[in-house]
This record gives C-alpha cells, sequence and structure tokens, in this order.
C-alpha cells in the first residue's frame, strides 16, 4: 500500500520524504517512545505518521525547513496518542506534558510543546533571528539550556532566562490572536 501512496507523489515530493525520513526518523521514534514507552509500538506510530506525512506533503513542502520538523513532529505526537486511545491505555495529562520536557522546564515550555505547531511557526516567523535560533535550539534539536548557553556564549542561566521569557512571549502572543 506504501508503495501506491508513494507513486503518487512527484520526483521533488518523494525526495523530501526520503529526506524527512534520513533526516528525523530517528528523532520522531524517540519522541514516540518518550508517550509510548514501547519500542516496537513507536517504530509502528512512526510508520502510521509516515503515511500522514505523505498525505500532508503539499502544504507539508511549502513550510520552512524547522516549520516543516514542527509540523512533522506534532503529527508524531498526535498519532502516539492516538495509538495510545486505541489500545483503551488510560493517559494523563501530566505524562503528555512531560514528555519531551525536560526536569528544569516550566509551564510556558510545555505550553509551547504542545500548541498548534503551524500557527507557532507564523508567530516564531515574527521573531527576531536570534530569537528564532534559540527556539530551534531548544525545540526542535531538543537541546538543553547548558547545550544553548555553550553554542551562544552565554551562561546557562541566561539561556534558560531568555528562553523561558521567549515562550512566555510566545504563549502571549497565541493566546491573542
Amino acid at each position: 500500500m506504501l508503495i501506491l501512496i508513494f507513486a503518487v507523489l512527484n520526483e521533488e515530493q518523494r525526495e523530501l520524504v526520503e529526506k524527512l525520513f534520513r533526516e528525523h526518523h530517528e528523532q520522531f521514534r524517540r519522541v514516540s517512545f518518550r508517550i509510548l514507552h514501547s519500542e516496537t509500538d513507536a517504530e509502528d506510530v512512526v510508520s502510521a505518521a509516515f503515511i500522514k506525512i505523505i498525505d500532508n506533503i503539499e502544504k507539508i513542502s511549502e513550510l520552512s525547513c524547522p516549520e516543516m520538523t514542527a509540523f512533522c513532529v506534532t503529527i508524531v505526537k498526535n498519532a502516539s496518542v492516538d495509538a495510545i486511545r486505541r489500545s483503551q491505555k488510560l493517559i494523563s495529562t501530566e505524562d503528555i506534558e512531560a514528555e519531551g520536557t525536560a526536569a528544569d522546564d516550566d509551564v510556558e515550555d510545555a505550553y509551547i510543546r504542545h500548541a498548534d505547531a503551524q500557527r507557532m511557526c507564523e508567530l516564531i516567523d515574527t521573531l527576531p533571528s536570534e530569537d528564532k535560533r534559540l527556539i530551534q535550539m531548544r525545540y526542535e534539536m531538543e537541546m538543553g539550556y547548558a547545550e544553548i548557553g555553550e553554542l551562544l556564549g552565554i551562561s546557562e542561566d541566561t539561556a534558560r532566562k531568555r528562553g523561558q521569557r521567549l515562550a512566555s512571549k510566545l504563549k502571549t502572543m497565541y493566546g491573542e490572536e
């Protein structure tokens, strides 16, 4: 069936799907595993997510690289939660909020992670490039504040504070519109 779905894509779309798979398959599997706590279920969900990605490839191909990744991660997260619902397991909101966040993350951080990806990408595009870079490192690359501080040449506390301010700002902007 996947071959039939893949056959309806043009060459550029096939290359994009292949690129997404090569570059992000492991990240998608980790995201799903954090929700499902099962390697085999995570692999199944990632496979199903790629079918959804193929279904939405026209929309995805119009996005910038960070937006594209965020959109696909949202598909994987939603597919993971759907798998839990299908298996009749109960999942608490704490489990979802804890997924993908470090112990030092705050409420704004969790909010940004679970907000509508496309809407959030539009808001992030309005930020200065330095802020966009911090957001990309924190949420797309899943870096800790120590790593971000090292790369930006600032202290971990400064990186954390800047990240918290950005998350709070995005939360406010998201809520206003």
